[in-house]
């Protein structure tokens, strides 16, 4: 197992030397190259439950699966999608892949390759997709400055409107940029967290996902194309057309909703990009800053200096660029996957979601802390086992409760009527 926490993954818009490879940020190393003979797209290049690395086709209709220790994709299955894919991402425990295809969403189950559904509410192109960390909810942003954010159990679900047709609805819609959605980020604390977006109007957006208020909006001088906040998301990090990334002070928020940034006395300045920003991201130890552009090059800086740290050359515009976990499915010889791949379906069937895999308990309530009948269904010897032990246990305290709480009911009664 290697020393390393983190791994950088990148990709480029030639696919001439790898479809995408995974370095080494502390020295810049080469560590793996995942091949195909083709380049991937913005934004469709994502790490599937620790186990696979998954892109889509930059010009075609498909998907691919690389296993984390292999430079070859799976074979013998079909990912196939409905179109071009212009945004790709998976939830964050891998049960779920959701792909844009113009201006629709696609979501399938892994394990089945069910299409569980298609969603359409843009009006243009869908730039990105990001789920939340606790993959209850997918954020959509795209060419038509529109941002939804979705329950992800609602849209699988697909329950019937009064027309008859199955349509999802939207937790909430933001219609704040007038131009371009290029980039969005997601911190943690899952549909509590806050919810970044960057738009080519020259500004980015604070949403809390909660309650889907706006927060605050960052009026920058410049189109704005990619976003990020490190760990403590104590500052923002956006990339701009010209190149230039700007760190915001978020310690400090303006009393105002709406705040034009001084970018010479309020923004810190990182210079070293000829052309558009296309990827951020941060280290989890908070002092790297993770880089892409168009030019060409990935760069990793130290966020306290603000100075170059090494640089990636690649063959084309870098279209992915981000720190992941060092797991140990990227050193194995031996692959141990979270999850088993299945083709994906290409049309969505109109009973397809009775092949949704379900877990269905066999016992009744009152049964499921019952030790006898848990352990008699189970097959499993009762006598002297500690399990067996501590489910009695658990099972006498339960009872003892109950008595409590009996007893305390009765002494309120009496107590209201005196």
């Amino acid at each position: 197992m290697s020393s390393l926490s983190e791994m950088i993954i990148t990709s480029d818009g030639s696919g001439l030397m790898f479809s995408a490879a995974a370095w080494d940020p502390q020295t810049g190393t080469q560590l793996a190259t995942y091949k195909n003979g083709t380049s991937l797209g913005y934004n469709t290049t994502n790490i599937l439950a620790d186990s696979y690395l998954i892109g889509a086709d930059a010009t075609k209709p498909r998907l691919y699966f690389w296993p984390l220790n292999k430079q070859t994709p799976v074979e013998n299955m079909r990912f196939v999608a409905p179109g071009t894919v212009t945004a790709l991402t998976c939830s964050p425990d891998g049960l779920f892949i959701a792909a844009a295809v113009g201006e629709k969403l696609c979501i399938w189950q892994t394990s089945t390759g069910v299409l569980l559904a298609v969603v359409s509410r843009h009006y243009q192109t869908v730039t990105s997709l990001k789920f939340t960390s606790d993959g209850s909810t997918l954020i959509s942003g795209g060419d038509d400055g529109l941002v939804f954010v979705w329950s992800v159990s609602s849209v699988v679900s697909r329950t019937e409107n009064n027309t008859g047709t199955r349509q999802a609805a939207s937790l909430y819609s933001f219609s704040d940029h007038s131009l371009a959605v290029k980039d969005l980020f997601i911190g943690r604390f899952g549909i509590q967290a806050r919810l970044v977006t960057v738009s080519l109007d020259c500004t980015a957006k604070i949403y809390d996902l909660d309650s889907g208020t706006l927060l605050l909006s960052l009026v920058f001088g410049v189109p704005l194309t990619s976003a990020s906040m490190d760990l403590r998301e104590s500052y923002l990090f956006v990339g701009c057309t010209t190149g230039e990334i700007f760190q915001f002070n978020l310690h400090s928020p303006p009393r105002g909703r709406e705040h034009h940034v001084n970018q010479t006395e309020e923004a810190l300045t990182f210079k070293g990009h000829i052309k558009a920003v296309t990827c951020l991201s941060v280290s989890t130890d908070c002092t790297s800053l993770l880089s892409g552009s168009a030019d060409g090059f990935v760069n990793i800086w130290h966020i306290p200096s603000r100075q170059i740290l090494r640089t990636i050359p690649h063959k084309g515009p870098v279209t992915a660029a981000f720190f992941t976990r060092a797991v140990n499915n990227f050193f194995t010889n031996d692959l141990r996957p979270k999850l088993v791949l299945h083709s994906l379906q290409r049309n969505a069937d109109a009973d397809s979601e009775n092949d949704v895999i379900e877990v269905v308990n066999s016992c009744r309530e009152q049964d499921l802390l019952n030790a006898e009948t848990f352990f008699n269904s189970n097959d499993v010897p009762s006598d002297g086992s500690d399990a067996y032990a501590e489910l009695q246990k658990a099972q006498d305290e339960i009872k003892a409760l109950k008595a409590t709480n009996a007893q305390l009911y009765k002494y309120g009664v009496k107590l209201l009527m005196k």
